[in-house]
C-alpha cells in the first residue's frame, strides 16, 4: 500500500508542542530557576518599553495640544494688552485647559508694565479665571504657586485674606510666595504680618527677606521691624537686625544710636553704623569716632565709612590713623577717604603721602591716589 511505501515521520515532527517544550526543558532545579528568571526579566523589559513608548506618546501628544493652545490664545493677549474690548469674545474655556491659560498669562505678565498690565488683569477677572486662580490655592504646592503668582500680578486686596492663611503654611516656597502677593496687595499691611512672623520662622533665609524689604519699600518696612525686633523676647528675633538697612534711616537712627552706646554685638554694631551713614546726621560724629576704634575691624571699616558721608576738607586727620591698621580693608577705606576729601588736591596727597610711615598704608594712599588720577 501506499502508506506502507512513505518514510517515516521523524519522532520530533510528531510531538505536540508540550511534548517539545518539556523536551528542551532542564530537569535541574537551578537551571529552570534560572531559566524563568531570564524569561521574567524579558517580560518585564518589553512591559517597560511599551510603557516608555506609550508615555512618549502621551507627552508628545500633549505637548502638541499645548502648543495649539498657546498659538490660539496668544492673539488674544495681544488684542487685551492693546486695548479694553475683548474682541473677539472669548470661548468659556474646557476644564482641562484653564491651568494652561493661567500659565500662559502669568507669563505674559511678567513682559508687560503699566496700563498694559491693568488691562490684562481686566481681562482675566472678565473671563473669571481668578476664580479659577483661587481654587488653585486649595491645591498641590505646584497649584499653590501658581495661583500666588497669579493673584500677585493682580495685586487686588479682594483676594488678602485668600492668601493670608498661606503665609503660614508649611512649605518654605509657598509661605514666601504667599508673603510677596501679600505685599503687592498692600506693602504696609503685609509686613505688618510678614516681620513678626519671620521670627519664628528660621526657615525663611535672610536673603529672601531682604528681597521682601525691597519689595515693599523703606516706609513699609521701618516700624514693623523695629516693632519686631524690640516687642518679642524671643532670641531669634536678633537674626533680622541686618534688615534695618532696608528701613528708613530717620526711623532706625534711635535704635541705631543705643546700640552704639551699649556697645552691642559687632553684627549689630555695623548695622548702626550703615544707618547712620545713610542719615549722614553732624550729630552723630562722636559716636563714629568711638566706634573707630572698635577691636572688630568689621566695625571699623563701617564706622570710617560713615565718618566719610560726613566728612569735612580738613579732617584728614582722622583718617590718617587708620592707614596703619592692621585690617586691608580699613587701610584702603581710609586711603579712599583721604583721597576724596572735599578740596582733596594732588599736592596735599603728596604731603600726606610723605607723613605715613607704615609701607603697607602707603600702598594703600598710592592706589587711592591713582584711582583718583583716573
Amino acid at each position: 500500500m501506499l502508506s506502507e511505501r512513505l518514510p517515516a515521520c521523524p519522532a520530533w515532527l510528531c510531538e505536540t508542542p508540550r511534548q517539545a517544550w518539556l523536551s528542551i526543558w532542564p530537569d535541574d532545579a537551578m537551571l529552570q530557576l534560572a531559566l524563568y528568571c531570564a524569561l521574567g526579566l524579558g517580560a518585564l523589559t518589553l512591559l517597560v518599553m511599551l510603557q516608555v513608548m506609550l508615555l512618549g506618546e502621551l507627552a508628545r501628544r500633549r505637548a502638541s495640544r499645548r502648543q495649539q493652545f498657546n498659538e490660539q490664545w496668544r492673539p488674544f493677549f495681544a488684542l487685551c494688552s492693546l486695548g479694553d474690548e475683548l474682541s473677539p469674545p472669548a470661548p468659556p474655556l474646557p476644564r482641562g485647559q484653564q491651568l494652561w491659560f493661567l500659565l500662559q498669562w502669568n507669563r505674559t505678565q511678567l513682559q508687560l508694565r503699566g496700563a498694559a498690565r491693568e488691562r490684562m488683569n481686566r481681562a482675566l477677572v472678565a473671563l473669571g479665571m481668578d476664580q479659577h486662580a483661587l481654587v488653585l490655592l486649595r491645591g498641590r504646592v505646584r497649584s499653590k504657586l501658581i495661583g500666588l503668582t497669579c493673584l500677585r500680578h493682580l495685586a487686588d486686596p479682594a483676594y488678602w485674606n485668600d492668601v493670608q492663611p498661606l503665609l503660614v503654611n508649611r512649605n518654605v516656597t509657598v509661605s514666601l510666595a504667599s508673603a510677596q502677593t501679600l505685599i503687592a496687595m498692600d506693602a504696609t499691611r503685609a509686613m505688618q504680618l510678614i516681620l513678626p512672623a519671620a521670627v519664628s520662622r528660621p526657615d525663611w533665609a535672610l536673603p529672601r527677606l531682604a528681597s521682601l524689604c525691597q519689595q515693599a519699600g523703606e516706609q513699609a518696612v521701618t516700624l514693623p521691624l523695629l516693632i519686631a525686633l524690640s516687642g518679642s523676647e524671643d532670641p531669634r528675633r536678633e537674626r533680622l537686625v541686618p534688615l534695618l538697612v532696608h528701613g528708613d534711616p530717620r526711623h532706625a537712627a534711635p535704635w541705631a544710636r543705643a546700640r552704639l552706646e551699649e556697645d552691642a554685638a559687632p553684627e549689630q554694631l555695623q548695622v548702626a553704623l550703615r544707618c547712620l551713614c545713610e542719615l549722614g546726621d553732624p550729630r552723630d560724629r562722636g559716636r563714629l569716632l568711638r566706634a573707630l576704634q572698635h577691636s572688630h575691624a568689621d566695625v571699623r571699616l563701617a564706622a570710617l565709612q560713615a565718618l566719610h558721608k560726613q566728612a569735612r576738607s580738613d579732617d584728614s586727620t582722622l583718617f590718617m590713623p587708620s592707614l596703619g591698621d592692621p585690617s586691608w580693608w580699613v587701610r584702603q577705606a581710609a586711603a579712599d577717604s583721604l583721597a576724596t576729601l572735599p578740596g582733596a588736591t594732588p599736592e596735599g596727597l603728596q604731603r600726606l603721602f610723605r607723613q605715613v610711615r607704615d609701607r603697607y598704608g602707603q600702598d594703600a594712599l598710592r592706589r587711592a591716589m591713582a584711582e583718583v588720577k583716573r
